[in-house]
Order: structure tokens, then sequence, then C-alpha cells
């Protein structure tokens, strides 16, 4: 025989809990409606005699179990024991009581095993999947434990697992009337929580050895493995199929499956609307194309930093320093022409010494100085002694080379100064003016920059294809083009800013250094923003033959693209995903992909397509009718075995209503029939 049993009932608020009030009519009616052989009560650090014999007094028909949900300080467990323990139970919720625990008191597992006589005697429920869960405590070792989980697709997930505990299904109910928490006290969604035995009597005994075999417990009547109840109906754990005419039901089927799991187990993906479609296309082009754009930037990482250094320095116009410098030498030579002591002061020909930038030994320095002094570093290395060494030589050797530059440049200066001096003593004396100073390293390496980065920019400002992907039929190519004009730039950068002249100008005459200090210019740029500023991103959707996918074509991509993403949930509900199909898409890329998500996640489809209707072979079939104003039907079955039954079990065949919901009826069914075999002769 079969007995079913909810392992975990609260029927007394504590600390723990929103305040609630024990309801003997709440209570005889869950029994009733789950059709329980026995449950347990196990309230929140504590075991209330009086409560307990008033249920017992309520549902006398049933086996009544005392117990505890225990705040262990390694974690929940709940405990149920036989009823010959009562009296120890009792003895251990006056001393909890005496503790004073509070509402986040724990006590350890030894002053439990201290305190509770004959715990060895309880079967241990060690809840899964709770940010409180725990394992089990070594002193717990030797007792009978399971794990329990909150609902039937975890418990069918641990049941397949044999290194885990056997799972067993509770409630968690709160036996009342008015309780808050909405789920706590709905009957319709609680009775599907319970666990099915394989044991001819509700004994603590029978129970126990029960739990101790996992292929003697359950979660239907029948113990038949992967499959669980939504509402009454049994259905898959892998692919279900829902068909039924318009306003049947199909939809409210699924607000059950909603209603009795989390929101985050469930990825749901409603009836393809063309224009839910397209923004999400742009979505993915959008994701593709950063993703890939990213690893382009990688790639010129150094030379854009470089860039990036060039437009942060002050805009000094070397330029005119050196027609400034030209036109003094002119003077100096004219003025030294007149002047008849010109060969008595050749030191005002002479050029004042440039400094050669040290700002890299400095950064060197830093660096090594950083590595050399973590401690972290060094841990991570064999021999570190022997290799710190080599790098503190080196950071010595650097240093000292550091110093000498520095002391160079030092002396260059104060000879620069003695120099200028004299030449203005000189220019007093003669009149002669001295040759204005000029800085030919800064100018020649500007040059020399400016060069390099034009060069640069004229190599990376071409067509470059990024990626190219094949998925479920479809091409992606991600490229980078240059901006064909103005318009496509602004749009880019979502700006009204004119950029036709003084950026797009010399952005297409090549002369990118222009371009550069002009955009730098702008109220929009943003120096860490650099690369966008310099090719257009584009994503293009093409379909096997290579054109420009069609609207259609578009929603079929789209639709798959969201299916990889329901990869990772345990519950996929999907609505009508046909919309824009045609049936040879259907047939080679959509039923294929469905099927390999159900492996690992449980699958809900509904379809008023034929082709994919009949051709998925699902797990279960799901067919929902209507008679009357609010009256729907809900019958559900192996598809293999083409029967289909209500939750009062009564069979029929699938086979009408089936093709009713997929061809509109025998009628129509048969006369397509004709139309084929005539077309075919």
């Amino acid at each position: 025989m079969v007995k079913k049993m909810d392992f975990h009932i609260h029927t007394i608020s504590s600390g723990k809990d929103y305040d609630f009030t024990y309801s003997s009519e709440w209570m005889k009616e869950y029994v009733q409606k789950a059709e329980l052989d026995a449950i347990a009560i196990t309230n929140h650090d504590m075991f209330d005699l009086e409560n307990y014999l008033q249920v017992k007094e309520d549902i006398s028909n049933i086996k009544i179990f005392p117990g505890m949900e225990l705040s262990l300080e390694e974690g929940h467990v709940n405990i149920v024991f036989p009823e010959e323990n009562i009296d120890d139970l009792v003895k251990f919720s006056d001393w909890l009581k005496k503790q004073n625990l509070g509402e986040k008191g724990k006590i350890s597992t030894e002053d439990f095993c201290q305190n509770m006589n004959n715990w060895e005697k309880g079967i241990y429920i060690f809840e899964l999947g709770k940010s409180n869960s725990l394992a089990v405590p070594k002193k717990l070792s030797d007792v009978t434990a399971v794990g329990g989980v909150s609902n039937q697709l975890k418990f069918q997930v641990i049941h397949k697992k044999e290194h885990l505990l056997t799972p067993v299904l509770f409630s968690d109910a709160h036996a009342s009337l008015d309780e808050p928490e909405q789920k706590r006290r709905n009957i319709n969604l609680l009775m599907n929580k319970n666990t099915f035995l394989q044991i001819d009597n509700c004994t603590f005994t029978e129970i126990k050895n029960c739990i101790s075999d996992r292929s003697k417990v359950g979660i239907n009547k029948e113990n038949l493995s992967n499959v669980i109840n939504i509402g009454n109906h049994k259905v898959s754990t892998g692919l279900n199929l829902i068909v039924g005419k318009r306003g049947t039901g199909k939809t409210k089927f699924l607000k059950r499956v909603r209603e009795q799991y989390e929101l985050e187990e469930i990825y749901a993906i409603e009836q393809f609307e063309t224009a839910k479609a397209d923004e999400y296309i742009n979505e993915q082009r959008k994701e593709q194309g950063h993703s890939n754009f990213n690893n382009w930037k990688k790639q010129y990482a150094s030379q854009f930093s470089a860039i990036r250094k060039y437009l942060s320095l002050p805009t000094n116009d070397l330029t005119k320093e050196l027609e400034t410098y030209l036109s003094s030498v002119k003077n100096f030579a004219k003025e030294t022409v007149a002047s008849n002591s010109k060969s008595k002061y050749q030191l005002i020909k002479e050029s004042n010494f440039e400094n050669k930038s040290i700002s890299n030994l400095e950064e060197y320095l830093i660096s090594l100085k950083k590595i050399i002094g973590s401690e972290d570093f060094w841990s991570l290395l064999k021999n570190s002694s022997e290799k710190k060494l080599v790098f503190i030589e080196t950071y010595m050797e650097l240093r000292n080379l550091y110093i000498e530059k520095r002391l160079n440049n030092e002396i260059q200066n104060r000879v620069n100064v003695i120099l200028n001096s004299v030449k203005d003593i000189v220019e007093s004396k003669t009149g002669i003016s001295p040759v204005s100073q000029c800085e030919f390293a800064k100018i020649i390496h500007k040059n020399q920059t400016e060069k390099a980065i034009n060069k640069f920019m004229v190599e990376i400002v071409n067509e470059k294809v990024l990626r190219t992907e094949n998925i479920h039929g479809y091409k992606i190519i991600v490229k980078l083009q240059p901006f064909k004009n103005a318009d496509q730039f602004r749009r880019d950068q979502s700006t009204k800013e004119a950029v036709s002249d003084d950026l797009m100008g010399p952005y297409q005459r090549e002369d990118y250094i222009t371009f550069l200090h002009n955009l730098k210019k702008k109220s929009f740029f943003n120096i860490s923003n650099l690369e966008e500023y310099i090719l257009h991103l584009d994503a293009e959707l093409l379909d096997s033959d290579g054109t420009p996918a069609s609207g259609g074509q578009a929603v079929g991509f789209a639709l798959m693209m969201r299916l990889e993403q329901a990869k990772n949930k345990p519950i996929i509900l999907i609505d009508e995903p046909e919309a824009s199909l045609d049936n040879a898409y259907i047939r080679q890329e959509l039923i294929k992909t469905i099927k390999e998500l159900a492996i690992e996640s449980t699958v809900f489809v509904v379809t008023h397509n034929s082709t994919l209707g009949t051709l998925l072979e699902p797990d279960y079939l799901i067919v929902t009718t209507k008679s009357g104003k609010d009256n729907y039907h809900t019958l559900s079955g192996e598809f293999s075995s083409h029967l289909i039954s209500e939750k009062i079990g009564n069979f029929e065949s699938s086979y009408e209503k089936f093709v009713e919901a997929m061809e509109s009826g025998i009628e129509a069914y048969n006369k397509k029939g004709e139309i084929y075999e005539s077309l075919r002769n």
C-alpha cells in the first residue's frame, strides 16, 4: 500500500513567524483535500502539548506525530518523534524556553543532545536548498536522516542523485485562516507538497524504515518516475505539450504552473509578437556587437592609450614657436652683419641645452618598488628570496641611472640660466637680439607622434569583420565600418551637434589629427569612449542563404535566442512559439531545440500548429476543453499511451481531442488528407 504524509506543519506562531491563529477548520479542510494519512507538527523551537491534543481531536482519522523545527547553530532541522517521546519533547521545550533564545537564537548540537532525552529515536529532516540549510552534523551522523524539499521538481532532481539524502516533500504550512503569507495557507498549492510512502500502516517504525530506502519514497501514488503534479494533474518533468481550442483554459493552466513554483525558477516566453521580436533583436545586435567590439579594443589597447595620452596634453602651438624661432634667427643674422663686433660675441649664437625626459624611468621605479614590497606576490613563488634579489638589483641599477640623468638635466638647466644671462648682457652691450628659445626635441617628438597616429588611423579606419557565427540556421556578422556620413556619426553618439565640416570633413580626407583635435572640443566627447568615435559598429542578421533576414525570419532568430537564454531555468513556459515561422523551420530547428531543453528542464509548450504539435512527440499531453461560461476541464496523460484523464481518473482516448485541437476536427483532418492526395495524383 501507499500512504501520504506531510512532514512539516506549523500550528503555533513563534518569534520566527508572522502572528497567526490555529484554525481547526483549516486543518480539517487541508487533510481532506490533500487526502493525507499522516502529518508531523513541527513548530519553531517549541512543542505545545495542549495544541497537539487539540489537533489530534480535530483530525482523529489520521496519524499525528509530535516534532519541532529546531534552530541549531549549524542551521535548521525538523525533527519528528513517535508519540511515546512526547514527555521528552515537553521537557526539552520547557528547557528551550528558559534559554531565552529570542528571534534569532540558536543552540549547539551538543546542547540539544544533552537536554533532549532519546534524541537518537527521531527522524531528522535537513532542509535542502535554503540559506539556513545544514549538512548532517557529526554528532547526528547515525540518526535516520532525510532531505526536506519545497516542491516536486526539486524532489525529482535530488531523488536521482544517489549520493544525496533521500528527499521528502513537506508543505511548511501554517494551519491558519489569518496567516499573512498567502502561500503558507493556500491549500490548493500546499496539497502538492506531500510525500508518498510505500507502507501498509502509518506507524512511526514503518515510516522510519521506509525512508531509509529511497525507492520506497515518491511524489505520486503510483510511484511513477519523472512525473509531478500541477494541481491534481500529472505532468512530466521533461517535455509537456498543451493543446486545445482558443479560450479553453491553456493560459489558466500555465497560471497554475506559475502559482506552484517560485518566480525565479520560471522562464516564460510569451506569444511572440513581431514588435517585441524587433526590440529583442536590436538588443541582441547590441549585445553581440559590444562583446566583439570590446575584444577589438583590447587588440589595440596600447595604441589607443597613446592617442589618449596625446589628447590629454595641453594644446601648445609648437608651429608658432618654430616660426618665432626662425624669425629671430633672421633678425639675429641681420643685426650681426650690421655689427662691427660680430666676431667677438660668438656666445650669443649658442643654443640652450634640452632636457631628456626621465618620466618613464620614474614609472618603472614605482612599479618595481611596488612589486618588491608586495609580500602577497612573493608568497606565490618558489625560491622567492633569490628571485626578489634580482628585482632589488634591477631596481638599484635603474635608480642610479635615474639619479644620473636627473643630475645631468639639473646641470643643463643651470648652464641654460647662465647662457641666457650672458646673452642678455651681450644684447645690452651690442644691440644684437638673441635667438629665441625653441625646443626642437618637443617639436620633432610631436611631429613623429602625429605621423604615427595618422598612419595607425589610416590602417584601422577600414571595414573589418569581427565575428561570423552560425546560430540555429542564421548567420550573425559583426563588423566595424568607416562612418558613411555625419548623420550616421550623430546617431551613434546620440548627439545633435554639428559634425559635418569640422569632423566628417577631415575624417574623410584622412586628416585624423585635425579630426581628433576638433573631436576633443565637442561637448559630447568623452576620452574613455575614444574608440567609439573612430568606427561604426554594425551587426547583420542573415538567413542560411546569406541574404538579410526578413521580418518573419528575424522573429524566428529572436525566439531561438530566447530559448538559448532559458537553458538554466528549471521551468520553461513556451506559449505559441510558431508565430511567423514556416513549417520547415519548425521541423528542422525549433523542435530539435525544445527537445534539447527538456533534457535538463521541465518544459511546457502551448501550440495550435499541427507540425509542431504532432512532430514534437512530448512525454506528456495536456488537453484543455471548456463547457459553459467558466467551466474548464484539463486532461493529461503520457503521450505514447494515447490516454488522457481528468484528476478524477476517468481515462479516455487522446486521439479525437488532439486532432480537434491540431486540425480543427476529424472532418477537417480527413478533408486535408483528400486535398493532399488529389494534389499528388
